[in-house]
């Protein structure tokens, strides 16, 4: 497996954590998929294939990947 492989998995690998994190606690400012949604937002614009795995994790999370 090439690194951007490892990496965009990487990162989808984090949002999967963070989906978790969400669902068990939600973030104060916003609800879940609000948050989910501004991550994806904040990383989906990154040449780092993990922060942009980060996005689509979040995305698919929301049904929209």
């Amino acid at each position: 497996m090439k690194r951007g492989e490892k990496d965009f998995l990487a990162g989808f690998e984090r949002a999967a954590l963070l989906v978790q994190q969400v669902v068990s606690r939600p973030a104060a400012y916003a609800s879940g998929d609000r948050y989910l949604e501004d991550v994806a937002r904040l990383h989906g614009d990154s040449d780092d294939l993990m922060r942009r795995g980060l996005a689509v994790g979040c995305l698919a999370a929301l049904g929209r990947a």
